[in-house]
């Protein structure tokens, strides 16, 4: 019988990207996946940092995960992703802090060194001798039959002051344009109709500029791709000519998020962003005018360190004036190894939370507004998931539709007139 392992996925879509080539690997090497954690016989955890919250989730899984362990011999628990820094052992003698700290890992490791992992489980040694195959040749193994993540980058070169994606992730590294279209093409030959591009800054691909765009355009010629995502964008190199490309093709989806973070300049400065809020609306400015239908997110943080209440204000004027049509939200967490951590006027927790209610009040208030006037509308869905008679899906907008359906649509696309319009979803009927 083969031995079954069990992926527990936290955090952004690089890390479900990263799932499908952990998947490949472990099933390459003759384990096979079970969707029962009882079943298993090695649990691993793909894990975020981007919040302490995130991590002290992941802390709160282990502390329950030592009870499976007990329960079966020779079971494994490894942690990956942004939490780790260094791949080992427990019985190795330099090793992550994450092995001190939960004893009942059995290993760690980084991202970039997932083909040793067959390797780590069954030595006490792992191999330096022989250099590594590259992480983005690894071919993934995806999940969900009808959309692929498909990393074109890893790392991270803009430092912003509060991330501590380049420390977990590395410098910026991008793949070839030939070798990403391989794998688009791979993977629509198995059936694939959505494909999401992914970067920590797809804008800054192969560090020239057009050359997303060049890609972007290369990817949605490819034959039988029926949409393309990509994401995230970041606002100091977003340009033109990614609108000029997604006015052009109509599988792009007709979506952009791009991640403010802040609407003070001041504030934008000392998170070493890149750019000003003026200069961020133009860019969505030019966007609307070229594609009218857009539909653009955002992400914001409230109670940066020094954000004073002129500079909260100026954040919901911000808002107000970039007309999101909705926004990814949280109140500032100090990370380890990030400048901003030690920036002096650490905001009080209290009035991060004051912030972070008048700034949810204001996104539901223009969100709901914005969603009513989709009613009466007909989207094309790509449906995700069906549970208990309820199916969901997004459409090229990228709007969560929720509506009456069975688990044969999974992975078909459907037409939905929306009836009811509410906070942060739409719910329709099929036509």
């Amino acid at each position: 019988m083969m031995p079954k392992y069990f992926l527990r996925i936290f955090g952004c879509s690089m890390n479900y990207a990263d799932a499908a080539r952990i998947a490949a690997v472990l099933e390459e090497n003759g384990w096979e996946k079970t969707d029962k954690p009882e079943e298993a016989n090695a649990y691993f955890l793909i894990t975020c940092a981007v919040k302490q919250k995130a991590e002290d989730k992941v802390f709160g899984y282990l502390k329950d995960l030592a009870k499976w362990k007990k329960k079966k011999t020779g079971r494994i628990l490894g942690i990956t992703g942004c939490m780790v820094r260094k791949t080992s052992k427990q019985s190795d003698a330099k090793r992550d802090k994450l092995l001190n700290r939960s004893p009942i890992l059995d290993l760690v490791w980084k991202i970039e060194d997932t083909a040793q992992l067959p390797e780590l489980m069954e030595s006490g040694e792992k191999n330096t001798a022989e250099k590594i195959a590259d992480y983005f040749h690894i071919t993934p193994n995806f999940r969900v039959k009808s959309a692929a993540l498909i990393p074109i980058m890893t790392g991270c070169d803009n430092f912003c002051t509060y991330c501590v994606v380049p420390f977990a992730r590395g410098r910026e590294v991008s793949r070839s344009e030939k070798e990403i279209l391989v794998e688009c093409k791979n993977a629509i030959k198995q059936g694939v109709k959505e494909i999401t591009l992914l970067g920590q800054n797809v804008d800054s691909y192969q560090k020239q500029t057009g050359k997303f765009a060049q890609l972007l355009e290369k990817v949605a010629q490819v034959k039988g791709l029926q949409r393309l995502r990509f994401t995230s964008s970041h606002p100091k190199d977003f340009n033109a000519g990614v609108i000029e490309v997604m006015r052009k093709y109509p599988n792009i989806e007709k979506h952009l998020h791009l991640p403010a973070q802040h609407g003070d300049n001041e504030i934008l400065r000392r998170m070493n962003r890149g750019y000003t809020s003026e200069e961020f609306l133009e860019k969505i400015k030019l966007l609307r005018e070229k594609i009218p239908s857009i539909s653009i997110t955002t992400d914001l943080i409230v109670g940066f360190p020094g954000e004073s209440e002129a500079q909260f204000k100026r954040l919901l004027k911000f808002y107000r004036e970039a007309d999101f049509d909705f926004c990814f939200f949280s109140k500032y967490s100090p990370r380890p190894e990030t400048p901003a951590a030690k920036f002096p006027n650490q905001i009080p927790e209290k009035i991060k939370a004051e912030r972070w209610k008048k700034l949810n009040a204001l996104v539901v208030k223009i969100t709901k507004k914005k969603y009513a006037k989709l009613k009466g509308k007909t989207l094309e869905v790509l449906v995700e998931r069906c549970r208990e008679g309820i199916c969901e899906g997004r459409s090229s907008e990228a709007y969560l539709v929720k509506f009456a359906g069975n688990a044969k649509l999974i992975g078909k696309f459907v037409k939905i007139k929306i009836t009811q319009p509410r906070e942060v979803e739409l719910w329709g009927e099929k036509v």
